[in-house]
């Protein structure tokens, strides 16, 4: 059966959108290898990539957001330019690149999160019964933040000094996540800090830590499901999809169950729950890779949501204007979204990627 028999049409259902979605087309990228990691232009892993001996003589990926994917066999950088994605090949660099993102003391599977002067890591491994859809019942049971100050000038060689934090999740909590996203809800020029806690008998909810009076806490978290006390909710997206000039937290919970997407909205210190659909699914049970979904900026410069269908073998694109969850599109993947979804480019040469379960990459024109 030809490709594009399987693929089901883009609705343009979304009356307030500048310019209506084409059908969709969907290739594999000619890879070479199976991947089994995938990180998109906004991990550590990315910021990093340019600087490896085996990016370091691309001119051309300078300044370019990147995706990095590898496996037992290859690994490879993924740029877009003018609409087409180049694959260039990393070698044995992807064994470094994976090291860049651990954090020290961090539990295992971990990523470091880092924004200027601050990093978080997931710390103080804690076995959790019950809360095992990342493939381990090993949790962290503290963030710990450190933040860097600035060196006064002319001091000579010195340490950069910093300062410790640590947030404990609480009496019987962890956070069931493997990465403290910092990402600044409130804008006041300090990021908080967006990650999942799961508390006895109350299911997950989303933590946001922040800093107030100069103490790092759990600042606001969304509230538990009352019918459903063993779920777990994954992080999504991070962007001002309502248009307000702040950023929302879109998440879905039970992505095992009935993948209820949700928006969030920090206002003070309280989470407000502004949109809400089921039927999307942003994680592979048992695996610990949870970046199933992608914002970007649709043709109106609006933020669009990229994110798999319950099943996770199609990809939707969402709106969310008016605070109503829209989907203005779907298009079928040749198999199972697994280990990550991207966007690179942006208007007419937008392109998302995504890892599917059997270790390709697909490439999907909007």
């Amino acid at each position: 059966m030809r490709l594009s028999a399987i693929l089901l049409p883009f609705a343009a259902i979304a009356a307030s959108c500048s310019a209506a979605l084409a059908e969709p087309s969907v290739e594999i990228l000619p890879l070479g290898f199976a991947a089994s990691e995938f990180r998109g232009p906004g991990s550590r892993v990315a910021a990093v990539a340019a600087s490896t001996d085996a990016l370091r003589g691309e001119a051309s990926v300078r300044d370019t957001p990147l995706v990095l994917v590898w496996g037992r066999e290859g690994g490879a950088a993924l740029a877009a330019r003018d609409g087409a994605v180049r694959a260039i090949p990393l070698g044995r660099a992807a064994a470094d690149l994976a090291a860049a993102e651990r954090g020290r003391d961090a539990i295992a599977g971990s990523r470091l999160a880092a924004s200027g002067p601050l990093t978080a890591t997931l710390t103080d491994p804690t076995p959790s019964d019950g809360r095992d859809a990342l493939g381990t019942s090993v949790h962290a049971r503290a963030v710990t933040v450190i933040e860097r100050r600035p060196v006064v000038a002319g001091a000579g060689a010195t340490a950069v000094p910093a300062t410790r934090a640590r947030i404990e999740a609480g009496a019987g909590a962890v956070f069931a996540d493997r990465e403290a996203r910092l990402v600044d809800l409130d804008r006041d020029g300090t990021p908080e800090i967006a990650v999942t806690v799961s508390r006895p008998d109350q299911g997950s909810s989303l933590a946001i830590l922040a800093k107030r009076d100069g103490v790092w806490r759990i600042a606001a978290e969304t509230p538990p499901p009352a019918d459903r006390p063993a779920s777990w909710l994954n992080p999504a997206a991070f962007a001002d999809f309502l248009g307000t000039g702040r950023p929302q937290s879109a998440l879905v919970r039970a992505p095992h169950g009935d993948g209820m997407l949700q928006l969030w909205s920090l206002e003070g210190d309280r989470l407000v729950l502004k949109a809400e659909a089921a039927g999307y699914s942003n994680h592979a049970p048992g695996r610990d890779a949870q970046d199933l979904a992608a914002a970007f900026s649709g043709p109106d410069g609006r933020f669009r949501l990229a994110v798999p269908s319950l099943d996770r073998r199609a990809l939707a694109i969402l709106s969310f204007e008016g605070g109503q969850v829209r989907e203005l599109g779907r298009g079928a993947l040749p198999g199972a979204a697994a280990s990550g979804v991207a966007a690179l480019g942006e208007g007419a040469g937008l392109r998302l990627l995504v890892g599917l379960e059997d270790g390709r990459v697909a490439l999907v024109r909007p």
